[in-house]
């Protein structure tokens, strides 16, 4: 990518990162207003129903259902409530979008007869192309997140080690390692993408724990934990999402066992949170261009959405409809720069459900 081409994209974001700044405070400063919806076809069955995953600027919001026989598919919910439903050709078991960009660009992964997962890209007019990582073949392909130019970031297994890869729009692959891993559970997984190609995600070995990376557009990958990240097995630091201006958002668990979350910014600086009332588990999930985060936390096992300002303030919501009790609630997957929060909710009868959770005022 051309050096004036990167400076004039920073330029454009630092307006835009000024411009949603406003729009995210006014959103988090506000009670918001949740609908909640339902795919035609989704299930009604114990862990069958709707499941948003992320939400676009024009509050498109991509995500899957099951349906009564337990089968994935996906969804694109319009903004003005309308439902497309579409598989990938090749999927048997199940299709499932992660992923949706600016342009309506969907990206996730299907699974075939042999459980086998490949990456697919649906564009906003329909077009459907799956891909694989050619190394990958028998182990999957994992397809998360997908940037405005159509640059697609996952990960694949290979000889039972994870992998993370950038499929650029034209189809080409980039591998991405952030470290040496060993078979098993361990390796580098991406979550996210931005704009300007920078990607993020976790990294581990079985001598090292749990790291966040990123990944800049030059190349250059470097790992980081947050500070109060537990040094144990199965503690450590889980990046989950990055915007333009290279914040970073995620997880860590801490030495009592205890997840948190966390904010670094651009050169390395951590704020690490907790939702109020809770020092058990605090997930964030997606930071928009203004570093509004969106997420979930759990108290006694029951899960509420939650709001984090730029500036620190954290708001709690819940779905109209969610459960009271532990293994239901409500869960924010996706924030746009506007402050709409895209997610799910878990009732009293462990059916899923989508919900949009806009400004008052909107």
């Amino acid at each position: 990518m051309p050096n004036w081409y990167v400076a004039a994209l920073l330029s454009s974001l630092t307006r835009m990162s000024l411009f949603g700044l406003t729009l995210s405070i006014a959103a988090l400063a506000q009670p918001g207003k949740i609908v909640t919806f339902d795919v035609p076809g989704a299930g009604t069955g114990f862990r069958q129903g709707t499941t948003a995953t992320s939400i676009n600027a024009a509050g498109v919001i991509a995500g899957y259902y099951v349906d009564s026989s337990g089968i994935d598919h996906g969804f694109i919910r319009n903004q003005y409530g309308a439902f497309t439903v579409f598989d990938a050709p090749s999927a048997v078991v199940g299709t499932l979008p992660y992923g949706i960009n600016d342009a309506g660009a969907v990206t996730g992964y299907y699974l075939d007869a042999e459980f086998i997962a490949h990456g697919f890209v649906r564009s906003a007019v329909g077009v459907m192309t799956s891909f694989d990582v050619p190394v990958s073949a028998g182990s999957g392909t994992y397809a998360f997140g997908i940037n405005d130019a159509g640059a697609v970031a996952g990960f694949y297994f290979q000889s039972g080690e994870s992998f993370s890869f950038i499929r650029e729009p034209n189809g080409a692959i980039i591998t991405v390692e952030a470290g040496p891993g060993e078979p098993g559970l361990n390796g580098t997984r991406a979550s996210s993408i931005n704009n300007a190609n920078s990607v993020t995600g976790f990294y581990s070995n079985a001598n090292l724990p749990q790291r966040g990376f990123v990944r800049e557009p030059s190349g250059f990958t470097s790992t980081f934990r947050a500070p109060s990240a537990g040094h144990s097995n199965f503690q450590g630091t889980n990046a989950t999402s990055i915007n333009d201006a290279g914040t970073v958002t995620g997880d860590y668990i801490d030495g009592a066992g205890n997840t948190q979350g966390f904010v670094r910014s651009p050169d390395g600086v951590f704020t690490e949170f907790v939702a109020p009332g809770t020092n058990a588990a605090t997930l964030p999930a997606s930071i928009n261009d203004a570093g509004a985060i969106a997420g979930s936390y759990t108290i006694g096992g029951l899960s509420h959405g939650f709001l984090r300002s730029p500036s620190g303030e954290i708001r709690s919501f819940d779905a109209p409809g969610a459960g009271g009790a532990a293994y239901t609630g409500t869960f924010g997957t996706g924030i746009n720069d506007a402050g709409a929060v895209a997610g799910y909710y878990i009732d009293a009868n462990s059916v899923y459900h989508g919900f949009l959770r806009t400004p008052a005022a909107q």
